[in-house]
């Protein structure tokens, strides 16, 4: 691991040679090639700690950046793509919802091609159905669970929470996987809230040996609420389960109580 960190960061310098003067600083000449600053700028944020070279060329690249905000109106890149790169590197954005911005942007773009732009926006529309029709079976599951009407004190968040999944899982093929995500986070929320904002210290005790157990046959001791945030969880890890072994022949059960058991062991911790 540290010969292959050496010669990674040995690679790094080599690559960077060619932009750097006798000084070992960057050449002032580069900053004529707005859109190779700007490629260099975002690439800055790609380097790992003490990449020494990477956080140079982020300061250099960022400072010049600044200083060509308002005069890069040309048929290459313009000031608003620039105020917007310096706002947040492309690559930590969502990538699926920048497609819209990127359409307007190429809508007045010099030498812009129709048949493209109506393949982009064909291909947005398309995506945006499937998440919409994701978002409303999820809608349903939710109303259906009617889980903040027995938990009035639990937080309602199945918008935030699809957000997030979209976010992680953007590829429409994906729509699965995408929904399970959004209703563990569902989950998770209202279990946090369990206890962080409900729960006794006697009750949580007895909450989290019933997840231990992992057995529906013994709730008896808990109060109703935790009974049924208890069978939510449970229900929708069996669901998962049965999909996944249907789908692809492996058990995921023994891991996905793990997993709860652990973050319900470390919430407990925590409080």
């Amino acid at each position: 691991m540290t010969s292959t960190y050496s010669w990674l960061k040995i690679t790094q310098a080599d690559v960077f040679k060619g932009f750097r003067d006798e000084d070992v600083k960057f050449k002032e000449e580069i900053t004529s090639d707005v859109r190779g600053l700007l490629s260099l700028y975002e690439a800055s944020y790609l380097g790992i700690p003490d990449e020494n070279v990477l956080d140079e060329a982020k300061i250099f690249a960022r400072s010049h950046l600044h200083k060509l905000l308002y005069k890069a109106e040309s048929t290459t890149i313009t000031s608003h793509q620039l105020s917007r790169a310096l706002e947040l590197p492309s690559h930590w954005r969502i990538r699926r919802s920048e497609a819209r911005w990127h359409i307007e942007q190429y809508k007045d773009t010099e030498g812009m091609d129709p048949a493209v732009l109506e393949l982009a926006m064909l291909d947005f529309n398309m995506v945006q159905l499937v998440y919409q029709t994701d978002l409303e079976d999820l809608n349903r599951w939710w109303k259906e669970l009617a889980l903040t009407e027995k938990l009035e004190f639990a937080r309602d968040r199945l918008n935030e929470s699809f957000l997030w999944g979209v976010s992680l899982i953007q590829e429409p093929q994906f729509s699965y996987c995408r929904k399970i995500m959004s209703k563990l986070v569902c989950l998770i929320n209202a279990v946090d809230d369990v206890y962080d904002v409900y729960g006794s210290p006697d009750e949580l005790q007895l909450f989290t040996a019933a997840i231990l157990r992992w057995d529906a046959e013994e709730l008896d001791e808990l109060p109703e609420y935790m009974k049924i945030c208890f069978m939510a969880v449970y229900n929708t890890a069996n669901e998962l389960a049965y999909y996944t072994i249907k789908q692809q022949g492996f058990n995921c059960l023994p891991y996905l109580k793990q997993a709860v058991r652990i973050r319900t062991i470390n919430t407990l911790l925590i409080n």
